[in-house]
This record gives structure tokens, sequence and C-alpha cells, in this order.
């Protein structure tokens, strides 16, 4: 104890003549890194102090660009005197040794101090602080900021305090914070929350550094506004901050917030004494030391950056097909290496510009690292090669002299050329008189007609060319061929109009005439037919009639095709001209005047054409193919399906099939119909219809005007007696049935009127029934009247006594003509 007491004695004597004898530190380091690895933390050191002042603890800070978590200072020394100790939160190394060891020594020290990084992707600049005080040294400032705990302190007072406070003969001042290093380094890697010097007591929402050489001149302003205000030039507020929260009371005070709140080392502002506890209660003051008038010049801290090399641009390269590609990048320290692989991998050069040969696209990857380093940030850079354009270097095209002028020239279709020269949907062929215009694809002298008249040169060159942009350049050689067809030559194709419709049109099968044209010309020959609506797409090779699917002629009767030959081999035209005509012969046209149906007591039918466009002559056939007539109409005797066609020598009509039908009218009784109950409904149906006769019958039920229906089935009837008719659809008679259907009112009116005056059974019918018993009752059972025989009704009296508007019941017995009784119960309504 006695020692540490003389140690702290003799450290106190020393920063009290701290101006005149203070240490000098100098280092020298600037120093690339690399990832994963541990580097010292500068190239050199020296501690000068000649005046002997004792020092016990050095201390080196990441001072700025500290990860928390992720960098670490070690001292890897073997001097035992030493002893380090590394606060994470600030990212601070201390080396403690008593005042005794030499200056030496502690150089020895510093040089075995190394930094390292966890993070794999670890960038940017560290710069790490070395000072003889226990105050954080930021470089960029040279300035030291310390934190003085002092619980519940209001902000004049800190302000007041932090005045009072000496560093070395620094005069100190509440913090004044006006770069991210020095939040990061007075704040996130101090060790409170405390007060700064800044306040907006003046002017609520404008708020300045009133401390420090920022405060000379009125002060510095650094925020205007609340929460969602601005900064002229520096501000580090928490979430939400600035917000006046206690409003009257002014939180105008400047303070670094909480660790717990928000983000740490980031600022709120309070009242001047903030809270009396909890997290919004200032815990202590960063003092700031340095910049003030009069303060002297220190040499007690210094220090050395460790820079991660980056890459800060890449360049890949494109071209068409294997071959060279050149890849370039730019980086900031170290060397560039070229990998194969993101990870691992073999380094395939070192520089900024890498040429190589690839066969596909291939990605490669750039690091910027120390020499002898191949853990760095790798960046991927593509050398792709695009789908190329293959293509005949030349191509000779030939055409027919047929524009009528024999002068050796004549129109190309360029659009044909390029379809001979690609095929290929995803490639554009684009046509210049020189190939330096070609290769360059320049647009001003490109040609723009599909049209091109060989007397304006001879020789094309085409630029074919992708969607990706690669192109290829073909010399296109334009010939004219003098070969023609011989002279008034014109074949004809004769077709029947009996496609259906008989309007002059028909589907040719142009193939026919091709052997005709071919023996034109000599024998042997590689030619080739193709064929064209007008004289103008012959000669461009243009919109050639497709030969896979017939030809419908586009004029009516008669058309005028053109025809062009040419050689497979070479394109060489052989001849183009209308030489083929295609001739649509009209088919005989009439009408058959009968429908072919007549009724089973006629003898004998006639059937007989109308309507005929011309004199035919005709044939009838029966169903066995017999001729049965030459005339235009025929007497037959029996059903049955007959055939007539015309035909005017050159061409025949299609054979028209007419169907003779016997028909009667139906025969009617009552075993072929079925009447069913369904409730108060009741469904009528014509069973073992085939029994009706030989007709064809559609049915009406109750008026013999129809409607009529095909189904023989009626459905919902009410009770009582209905007609069934039955029509001949050939109009060989009506048929009709009185029908009885059973059924029981549901109600009546008895009031004279002349509807539903009376209650009795609907459809009751002798021909069903031998005997009928009816007897009715009020609500009670009491009997009101018994109804025996057909035709009997009940007119709503008993004894002559008018009964009133209510339900009645009624039981019925129906004996039928076997003898079987039949029971019916139900109730009805009398209404008045």
């Amino acid at each position: 104890m006695l020692k540490k007491l003389i140690y702290t004695a003799i450290f106190t004597l020393s920063l009290l003549k701290a101006q005149a004898q203070a240490p000098e530190l100098e280092a020298t380091g600037d120093q690339i890194y690399c990832p994963g690895s541990e580097i010292s933390i500068v190239e050199d050191f020296t501690l000068t102090n000649a005046s002997g002042t004792a020092i016990n603890a050095i201390y080196v800070q990441i001072s700025s660009g500290y990860e928390q978590g992720r960098d670490f200072l070690r001292y890897n020394g073997s001097n035992t005197a030493i002893t380090p100790s590394f606060t994470a939160s600030s990212g601070k190394l201390q080396l403690s040794f008593p005042p005794t060891l030499s200056p030496a020594a502690i150089e020895t020290a510093i040089k075995n101090v190394g930094y390292r990084s966890t993070n794999t992707n670890v960038s940017g600049i560290k710069e790490i602080s070395i000072t003889i005080g226990d105050a954080n040294y930021l470089p960029s400032t040279g300035h030291y900021y310390k934190y003085f705990p002092d619980a519940g302190i209001s902000w004049d007072a800190a302000r007041a305090e932090a005045e009072k406070k000496d560093y070395y003969g620094l005069t100190g001042y509440l913090a004044t914070i006006t770069t991210p290093d020095e939040a990061q380094l007075a704040g996130k890697q101090s060790s409170g929350n405390g007060w700064l010097g800044g306040t907006d007591r003046e002017t609520e929402g404008v708020w300045k550094w009133v401390t420090g050489p920022e405060g000379a001149n009125g002060g510095l302003i650094f925020w205007n506004g609340g929460a969602n205000g601005s900064t002229p030039n520096y501000a580090n507020w928490n979430v939400n901050q600035p917000d006046n929260a206690h409003g009257g009371d002014g939180e105008d005070y400047l303070h670094v917030t909480a660790p717990s709140i928000g983000n740490p080392g980031s600022w709120n502002d309070l009242r001047l004494n903030g809270d009396p506890s909890g997290d919004y209660q200032p815990q202590g003051f960063v003092v700031e030391f340095g910049g003030m008038p009069n303060d002297p010049v220190l040499k007690i801290a210094t220090s050395s950056q460790i820079r991660v090399a980056a890459v800060v641009s890449t360049t890949g390269d494109t071209r068409c097909g294997p071959g060279a590609v050149s890849l370039n990048a730019q980086g900031t320290g170290g060397e560039l290496h070229w990998y194969d692989s993101a990870t691992g991998g073999n380094l395939l050069f070192t520089g900024a510009n890498f040429t190589t040969n690839i066969n596909t696209t291939t990605t490669f990857f750039i690091a910027a690292e120390p020499a002898g380093c191949t853990s760095g940030n790798r960046r991927s850079v593509q050398a792709l090669v695009l789908e190329p354009v293959n293509v005949a270097a030349q191509l000779d095209v030939f055409n027919c002299d047929e524009d009528g002028t024999p002068d050796g020239f004549t129109v190309f279709n360029l659009n044909t050329i390029a379809a001979d020269i690609s095929n290929s949907s995803s490639e554009t062929v684009i046509f210049y008189t020189n190939r330096t215009d070609a290769e360059n694809n320049d647009t001003t002298t490109r040609i723009s007609s599909s049209d091109y008249d060989s007397s304006a040169g001879n020789t094309l060159y085409a630029r074919t060319q992708n969607t990706n942009g690669c192109f290829g350049i073909t010399r296109v050689n334009l010939e004219v061929s003098t070969t023609s067809f011989p002279s008034g030559f014109v074949y004809e194709l004769a077709n029947c109009d009996t496609d259906g419709a008989v309007d002059g049109y028909f589907d040719f099968d142009l193939n026919e005439a091709t052997p005709a044209m071919l023996a034109q010309f000599p024998q042997g020959s590689n030619l080739s037919v193709s064929y064209y609506r007008t004289r103008d797409e012959a000669l461009l090779n243009q919109n050639e009639i497709p030969l896979n699917n017939p030809y419908r002629n586009e004029t009516a009767d008669e058309q005028v095709v053109y025809v062009r030959v040419e050689d497979n081999s070479g394109n060489r035209c052989y001849g183009v001209g209308p030489h083929l005509r295609l001739q649509v012969l009209p088919v005989p046209e009439f009408e058959i005047f009968n429908e072919g149906r007549f009724c089973s007591t006629a003898a004998s039918y006639t059937l007989e054409t109308i309507n005929a466009q011309g004199s035919y002559s005709y044939e009838w056939r029966d169903e066995q193919g017999i001729l049965l007539s030459t005339e235009s109409f025929v007497v037959v005797t029996t059903p049955g399906i007959y055939t007539v066609s015309a035909g005017n020598g050159a061409c025949v009509s299609e054979t028209q099939q007419i169907e003779v039908i016997a028909s009667e009218a139906a025969t009617l009784s009552t075993e072929n119909i079925e009447v069913t109950s369904e409730g108060e409904f009741n469904t009528v149906r014509i069973i073992n219809s085939a029994n009706l006769g030989q007709g064809d019958y559609e049915f009406a039920l109750g008026d013999e005007l129809g409607p009529y229906r095909d189904e023989p089935l009626f459905e919902r009837v009410t009770p009582g007696f209905k007609t069934l008719f039955v029509r001949d659809k050939n109009g060989c008679g009506i048929s009709s049935i009185e029908i009885p259907i059973l059924g029981f009112p549901k109600y009546f009116t008895p009031n004279n009127d002349g509807y539903h005056d009376t209650w009795e059974p609907l459809g009751l019918s002798t021909q069903d029934y031998s005997a009928v018993s009816i007897t009715i009752f009020d609500r009670y059972g009491k009997l009101l009247k018994a109804l025996y025989g057909f035709g009997e009704s009940w007119d709503g009296t008993t004894r002559n006594r008018a009964l009133p508007s209510d339900d009645y019941w009624y039981r019925v017995e129906l004996t039928d003509l076997d003898g079987v009784v039949t029971r019916f119960n139900g109730h009805f309504t009398l209404k008045r």
C-alpha cells in the first residue's frame, strides 16, 4: 500500500509540472491489415522523457472506427512488470507498470501491442491513439475527452466543474461534439452518460455549442427545430429527439443518453437538473481538453493507423464468342489480387489490369490485400461471353431480269436475302453499300428500303446482329439471269366448283402445276418452283404462296398466278412470269321441291327439281343405286332414300339426298295412357308410344291448337276431364281422347256466380268405377251430407240451411269395375 501511495504521489507531482516537464510520444505507422490476422499497432514508437517524469501507465485506444466485440488490442510482450487490461466498451488497452520502468522498456511494450479483428468483412481505417494519460485521445482533433461521474449534477454545475478541470495544463470545458469520430469516442466509447456543452435555452429549438472554442462569439448552432429538425453541420440525436418532453419546464440541455436507451452514445434533451432518478437522471459530464487559448503544446499522445485495403471499382468485359477479355479494378492500398473463387481458390494475377482467355462466361474475384495476404474481402468481376453470330462471309444471289428492261439489272428483295443469311428470330440483318459502314453500324448510311435496284451497285454488305449486340458481316454479290420461260407459255389448272358453295372460288393444289413448269427447262437441273400473287412479289421473291396448304383463288372464276423458277444450289433465277391460270368451272345448281313425306293413304309421291340454273341431265336413283329417272322429276310409291344429281357436260353437281317417309294419324286408347297422382297435382303420360302408329307425333293437352310438345308427358295436371291431342308432324291428322283425372277440390264458393258453386269429385268416370259413396262432416265429426251416384254434388247447405265459411271433411268410397273398394279421406274449405 505504501508503495502504491508513493507511486500516486510521484504521478500527481508530475501532473503539476506537466507543462514544463511532460514526456513526448511519437509513433509511426500506416499499415495495411490482412483480415483474420494480428498486426502490431505501430511500425515504430519513441518515448522521450528528458525531465524524468514518473509514468506508471500508458493507454492504447482504438479511437476511430472501433467495432465493439470485433476489434481487440492485446499486449504480446514478455515483460512481467507490465500489467495489461483491455476494456471492450471503450476499446482501450491500459498497460500499467512501476514508475521506474525505463522509456526503452515502455517503447518495447508499445511495439508489442497487437490489433486484430474477428470481422471477416472488416473495412475502413482504425485510428490507434497512444497516450500517457487516462483521457481518451482523438487524433483527428488532437483533443482529449474524459468522463467525470457525478450523479444528479445539474447542467450549470457540470459546466462550472468542467471549466475547473486541467489536463496536463489544458483547460477543460463541457465537450462540444462536431464530428462522428468525436461522438463515437466521447459517447459510445465513454464510460457513462452525462452532460455536453449544448443548449437551446436562449431560443427554443435553436441548439448551440456554448462551451469551449465553439462557445466563443455567441456559440455555434448545430441544430434547428425538434425531432424532425436539421443540422447545419453535425448532430447525433437519439431516436425522436429532441422532444422537449416537459414543455414549459424546458428540456434545454444536451445530454449523452443512458446506454440502455436507443442508440448508444447518442443525445437527448433534459431539464436543467434532469430527472431525480432513472435513465434520465444525469450521472456525470464529459470534459474536453484542447483548443482553448493559451493551452500548451503537448506531445503526451500520438497515433498510428491501420487501414483495410478495399476494392473501390471494377470493370468487367464482354466479348462475342471465346477469346481474350480484359478486366480492371481500382483499390485503396495493398495489392490487387485476382482469384478464380470467392474463397480459397487460385491466385491468378496481381495488378490492376487482368487479361486472360476464356471460352464461356466466367466470374473472377478481386481483393485489395497486403502482399502475402489472401483473406481480404473479394468482389466478383464478370467476363461475359455472348452468343456469337455465325454467318457466311460471302453470298451470291441471282434474280431474273424480268422487270421489263433487258439491261442486266433488276430489283432484289433484301428481306429474302436476309432470310438466306440468317433464319434466327433473335438476329437482325441490315444492309450497307460498303463494309466500313456495316462494321460501324452507321445508321445514316444503311439501306432502308427492302427493294433494292442492282443498277445502284451489285455488291452489298449485310450486318447480321443478335440481341446481345454481336454481329457478323456478309458480302452479298448480286447477279442477274436472262434465262426465261418460252414465250406465251401458260399452264391451266381447272376444277369444278364442288366445294359446297357455288361461288367461283375453289381450293387448288398448286403442286399439280409444278411438273409442267419444270418441263420448260433443261432436265436434270436442281430447280425449285414457287408461286406468287403479283409480278413484283415474284421478282422480289416476296410473300410466296405456301404449298403445304391448298390455295383458294382470290378473284372469282379465274386468276393468273405468277411463277418463279430458280436454281436450288445457287439462288440463280431461271424464269419469272404469269405462267399459271386457275379456273373454277361452274357446277349445276338446283333444288328439290318436295320434302319427301306422304300419308299412308296416298298411292304415290312425286319428287322434282326446281330453280335449275341451266339445262342439265339428271339421274334419280333409289337406295340400291337403281336408276329411276333421267328427267327433272320422279314418281315413287314406297318410302325410302332417293338421290339426284345433275350434269352439264364438264361438271357434275354434288348428289342431293331426300328421304321419303310414310306417315299416318295416331290411334289412341286408354290402355296407352297412364295417370299418376302426386298430391294435388297429377302426371299424364303416354306409354307404349310405338303403338300409336307410323308417324312422327307431337302432343298437346286441353287445346287442339296447342302448344304441342315432342315429349308425351304432362306434369302438374289439375283434376277433371282432360282431352289429349296427338298431331302427326307430317300433316296426316290429329287424334284425341278424353282422360278422366280423379281429384277433389280444395275449396268451393257457393255464391251463385257460376264459378265453383258446388263441391263434387273431379274426373270421376263410370268407365273406371261402378259405385260411389261420399259423406261430408264438420270439424266436430257431425255428418252434414251424403252423396251417392255419379254426378251428385254439395251446395254448402244442410236441411236447407247455408253453412258458414269453414273447413269441412270428407270420406269417399269408390268401387271399381272389378269390385275393389278404394277409400279417400281429406278436407276442403267453404268460402262465402
